[in-house]
């Protein structure tokens, strides 16, 4: 019989979900942690009780201290391996050029010199691996030409021409660079495998044998030093949390004299990323990606092809990698040089590549010379997704400090390029962000990393706000009134759009969300065009000054009156 019947209408709320902006996954080596478990960090976490210490963990620490209030940030620690490289071979003299190839297998600072006039295979040549200070005996040189121990190998083309004298030099270097003495006194030695990267400083503070002389140990080049400690009376003593121990040979030490190397931090292969990245990205959906460490072009090509995935899974999202630090003896001359020739290798619109690096202070104390990506990806979860990270307003990359040599010519070839960097303005202290480019094309709209936020949050937006409309009724679009289902689509679509012309500041200027007339929605679907008009960013200002005197023809005063 007759009652009174309830419904909920659902869908008329406003509501308009699908943003992810804010949310940040960063991926990198670290001592603990499991690798590809995702783990949901705050401000307030443990860093060293979940994950350790490594590259992950300094990232996350720049993160947090540049990230604004609340950032939400999914660290996932990815299995790293033993660094070292081959630096590129450096010329000096006319003749045949050289390649350089292996897997460095000890610390050398390699040169070989031509000994005598010839083609490859007649000229003779020698090595040295102390830079020349030594050489061994003349040898008849070859196609290849590997270096004893060092595992390098020179290749040089058949028929080439060498001339006396040429010299071509390169450095191999392990994990543990070579320790440096600075001073008298027994030479220590360094053995293990870096877990994090530093410049190692050992300085004896008092002389004197084992269980009597004292030494203090720094991290970050010397800039800080832990307490004064008595050299143990076993000779070895471990380097802080870096993995690595030292050795005392027995021996009367000298005061005053140090001991320095460099540890490079272990690094990711692109391969183990990728397969880590796999599970928590089922999982977690976020607006960008950071991967830690050094990368090159293969490492850009697979985060891009990464990126065309996820879009093609309906979750836009962008990828953002570093570049290494410049090697041991290299300028940065050298080092733009050869980050220009890899960008020639890619481009691809979903992918950043942050180029700048410098000493970086943490929370911790240390400062560390590193990548600045971590900073950089810090900024851009504090800031809306339509604000320029190089905003001027928003300060200085204060935990920062630029490279000795860091220049305008430096860092505008690198920008030009595509890379993220960082520079500085005449009349203002520290180092500001510059754009934030993606290496997209310069025929691309999405070649800053504004844009690409601005459009993937709208695009996400829009697909929620038109799935409401799937298997919906059309209705009549002959006659307009009678198309309620083409007009709640519009107005779903609209309605998202609009949360972000009304934020507070607006993400967007405006927007046009058109459906064509015409169309054969039975076979093809409803097509919707959605233009998005975005706010202009303020990157260049130019001031035009004049001068003219009080009361002559030229006052604009008198034009006023």
């Amino acid at each position: 019989m007759g009652d009174v019947l309830e419904y909920l209408v659902d869908g008329t709320s406003g509501l308009a979900p699908g943003g992810v902006d804010g949310a940040a996954m960063i991926v990198g080596v670290c001592s603990r942690g499991e690798p590809g478990k995702g783990y949901l960090l705050g401000k307030r976490s443990d860093l060293a009780g979940l994950l350790g210490v490594g590259p992950l963990v300094d990232a996350l620490r720049d993160v947090f201290a540049t990230g604004g209030q609340n950032p939400t940030v999914i660290a996932v620690p990815v299995a790293g391996q033993p660094a070292g490289y081959i630096s590129p071979v450096r010329q000096s003299g006319p003749g045949a050029a050289v390649k350089v190839t292996g897997v460095p297998q000890a610390n050398a600072d390699i040169v070989l010199k031509v000994a005598s006039d010839g083609t490859v295979g007649l000229a003779s040549v020698q090595l040295s691996k102390d830079g020349g200070a030594t050489f061994e005996t003349q040898q008849a040189s070859a196609t290849q030409i590997t270096v004893p121990g060092t595992g390098v190998t020179f290749t040089f083309p058949d028929a080439g021409e060498l001339k006396t004298a040429t010299t071509y030099a390169c450095k191999a270097r392990m994990d543990v660079g070579p320790v440096t003495r600075t001073g008298t006194g027994p030479a220590i030695t360094l053995a293990g495998t870096p877990k994090v990267g530093g410049e190692l400083v050992l300085e004896i503070m008092r002389g004197g044998a084992r269980n009597e002389g004292t030494y203090r140990l720094s991290l970050d080049g010397g800039d800080t030093f832990t307490a004064v400690r008595t050299i143990p009376v076993d000779g070895t003593a471990p380097a802080g949390d870096t993995g690595i121990t030292i050795t005392f040979p027995a021996g009367d030490y000298v005061g005053g004299t140090s001991y320095a190397a460099t540890l490079l931090a272990p690094v990711p292969s692109i391969v183990d990323v990728m397969a880590t990245l796999q599970r928590p990205l089922e999982l977690y959906d976020v607006e960008f990606v950071h991967i830690v460490g050094p990368s090159d072009s293969v490492d850009w090509a697979a985060a891009q092809a990464k990126a065309d995935e996820l879009w093609n899974l309906h979750r836009p999202t962008y990828f953002k990698l570093e570049v290494r630090l410049p090697y041991d003896g290299e300028d940065l001359n050298d080092w733009v040089a050869g980050l220009l020739v890899e960008r020639e290798a890619f481009s691809g619109r979903f992918v950043q590549v942050c180029a700048q690096f410098g000493e970086v202070t943490d929370a911790t104390g240390q400062r560390k010379t590193r990548n600045f990506g971590g900073l950089q990806a810090g900024r851009v979860l504090s800031i809306p997704v339509q604000r320029a990270t190089g905003r001027v307003r928003d300060g200085a990359i204060a935990p920062g400090v630029l490279p000795a040599g860091w220049n305008e010519a430096v860092q505008g070839a690198l920008e030009k390029a595509g890379y993220v960097t960082a520079k500085t303005y005449a009349g203002l202290r520290g180092a500001y962000w510059a754009d934030s480019r993606t290496m997209a094309e310069v025929t691309s709209d999405f070649q800053y990393e504004e844009v690409l936020r601005v459009v993937f949050k709208a695009v996400r937006k829009l697909r929620i706000a038109a799935l409401k409309s799937m298997y919906d009724e059309l209705g009549d679009p002959l006659v307009p009134e009678n198309a309620a289902g083409l007009q709640y689509l519009r107005t779903n679509l609209e309605s998202a759009l609009t949360t972000m012309t009304a934020a507070v500041p607006p993400e967007m200027a405006g927007y046009v969300v058109t459906i064509p007339p015409g169309q054969d929605y039975v076979n093809n679907g409803v097509a919707v065009e959605a233009t998005l008009i975005g706010i202009p960013i303020i990157r260049q200002i130019k001031l035009f000054a004049n001068y003219a005197y009080a009361g002559s023809a030229f006052d604009p005063r008198l034009k006023a009156a």
